[in-house]
């Protein structure tokens, strides 16, 4: 039945902003200059619109934030409560939450470690992996019915710069060792792991990081690589 279709909703960074489907005064990437510049006609072309129309779902809240980050104390940060409250709707709770949050962690070199409390409410925030950590245990915390699936970081291309070098670390970090504490966070907290890194496909960006048209379809295609596993969710027949 079309009522029983799972909810999905998302928790990303700006290569998953789309303007139109984000919560209110959330900053977005994927504006009519930007789409056009990708490549992309229609919402339809983003990587989680690709996802939830393979897993026959329907999209809950698309909780996508230009620039934000795992770690950090602002609202954007993907630790924060007013975020993580923002995934479910007046009407709709998520059966599902695909995470993809780090890219600007890592761009931005904040450091793996650092201090930790035991309090829950008052955790270090300023290093990748106890925030990660926080980030998880919160949205069980909140949403205890909704599968959470998280995805490592992939690497890029640049369209029409063939000879670019993807970067492999930022601050002497190098990119796996994020993909680690990721890895390590997802099995601890027994969420699923989308590990889209160790695929070695790299997406298509228009600068670096975020995606074309081509790099979205990748993306998506990087997911569903074992969705039964990821997700125990059957795909759509083509």
């Amino acid at each position: 039945m079309e009522n029983q279709r799972m909810m999905v909703s998302i928790l990303g960074v700006s290569i998953s902003t789309f303007e139109g489907f984000q919560p209110e005064g959330y900053a977005v990437f994927y504006d009519e200059e930007h789409t056009e510049i990708a490549g992309i006609k229609s919402v339809y072309d983003m990587w989680w619109a690709k996802v939830n129309v393979a897993l026959k779902a329907y999209l809950c809240v698309n909780n996508a934030y230009s620039g934000s980050q795992v770690s950090g104390t602002a609202f954007s940060a993907g630790t924060s409560m007013e975020r993580i409250h923002a995934l479910r709707t007046p009407k709709h709770t998520p059966d599902l939450i695909l995470v993809y949050l780090g890219l600007n962690d890592f761009g931005y070199g904040v450091p793996l470690f650092g201090k930790t409390s035991r309090m829950l409410h008052k955790p270090e925030l300023a290093a990748f992996s106890p925030a990660y950590h926080c980030m998880l245990e919160r949205l069980h915390k909140q949403y205890p019915h909704a599968k959470i699936a998280c995805s490592t970081l992939m690497r890029t291309t640049y369209r029409d710069h063939p000879d670019w070098v993807f970067p492999e670390q930022r601050c002497g970090t190098e990119l796996e060792a994020y993909n680690e504490i990721i890895r390590s966070a997802v099995r601890k907290h027994g969420c699923m792991l989308a590990d889209t890194s160790a695929l070695d496909r790299p997406y298509e960006t228009i600068d670096g990081f975020h995606p074309t048209v081509v790099g979205h379809r990748i993306i998506a295609e990087n997911w569903l690589v074992c969705p039964r596993q990821y997700f125990g969710f059957e795909l759509a027949s083509s």
